[in-house]
This record gives C-alpha cells, structure tokens and sequence, in this order.
C-alpha cells in the first residue's frame, strides 16, 4: 500500500514517518519490523527487507546489541542513524553526543557527521541557539574536518534566520575569503549581498521612524 503521508497525516503520524520516501516493513497486524528510508537501488533494498524478515541489521537488534556494542563509536553511529530514521530524536541525539564523547579527536571521523547531525534536529525544530552551538563546536573543534565548510555555512545561517544581519553577512563574506574555489562560494556572496540590502533597509526604517 503506497500512501502519501503529507495527506494522510493519521499513518504517517502513527509510524513517525518524517524523511521521504519511507518504506515500512510491517507484520500482518500492522506492527512494524523495521523501516527502509530514503532510496536504494534494487539489490540494495531487497537485502535490507530481507534482513528485516530475518530479524537482523533492525532497530530492535541493534538496541539489544547496544549492552555489548555501547562503547564502539562506529556502532553508536549507526544505532543513532537508525533512531533518527525512526523518527526517534530524541534517542538519536543522546547517541550522536556519545559519540563526540566515545572519540573526542574524531579519530573515527564520525564525530563532525554526527555533530552536523544534531545541528539539523535543532534547526528542524527552530532552535537556531542549539543548531549553531553545534555547528560551531565543528569549526572551533574540527577545522580540518570535511564537514567545516557545512559547518561554518550553518552557523552564518542560523544568524540570519534570527535577523542578525550583520553577524551573517560578516560570516557569509569571511566563507567566501577562506574557500574562494568552494562551490558554495558563490552562494556565500550572494547571501553576503543579500544581508547588505537587508541591513541597508533596517537602518532606512530606523532613520524614517
């Protein structure tokens, strides 16, 4: 049964089915075995339900391996993949932060990704305050991380979702200095040029009042 969860807003709510597309795997009763999100080609995705029939690689398996597997970063990675696939946040995020705290260097580099994750969770829900705490805690903890650029990117943004204009636009043209050859660079600028009219027109407003 194929259903589109933006309409029907019951199933979708009931199996917490937040990131597109979702396949659910359920028993005949309705409850569910696991869960395949996003795409996957063919042999892929048939692996993975077979998997799940079988009662591996699930949520429910890996939750009981955690007793024993609870202190391997690359385990506690995908466990926190798994909750957040789930629509489980809350567990995800308390899985992402072990992580940082299993391997403080990154050595596994799995903590920058799993940092970048938390950082998306908070924008989700609008907390521009946590979203670029911990996109921050990348760039001043990881700055040869592949994830800085994202980092730094999320950071000048969250300032500009909460009118801060200035402080974006600043941290806008500073991305666009240090990675002049970065495909974001142009972006950079144009968001940079952006915050300058939007900055422009407060102080218009202000010196009109």
């Amino acid at each position: 049964m194929k259903v589109n969860a933006e309409v029907d807003t019951a199933v979708s709510s009931r199996y917490r089915a937040k990131v597109y597309p979702t396949v659910l795997v359920l028993k005949p009763d309705g409850t569910e075995i696991d869960r395949v999100v996003g795409y996957y080609r063919a042999p892929e995705f048939i692996a993975l339900v077979e998997d799940y029939l079988a009662g591996r690689n699930t949520l429910g398996s890996m939750i009981q391996e955690e007793a024993t597997k609870g202190q391997d970063a690359a385990f506690v990675s995908k466990l926190a993949d798994r909750y957040f696939e789930h629509g489980l946040y809350d567990e995800a995020k308390s899985r992402y932060e072990r992580i940082a705290t299993l391997d403080p260097e990154n050595k596994s580099g799995l903590v920058d990704d799993a940092l970048i994750s938390v950082a998306r969770m908070h924008r989700k829900d609008n907390d521009l305050p946590g979203y670029r705490r911990y996109a921050q805690m990348v760039v001043d903890k990881y700055p040869d991380s592949d994830m800085v650029r994202t980092a730094r990117l999320y950071v000048a943004g969250s300032y500009k979702r909460e009118g801060n204009f200035t402080k974006a636009r600043e941290l806008f043209l500073d991305y666009a200095k240090r990675f002049p050859d970065d495909e974001d660079a142009p972006y950079a600028k144009e968001q940079a040029d952006s915050m300058a009219v939007k900055i422009a027109e407060e102080r218009a407003g202000k010196t009109g009042a």
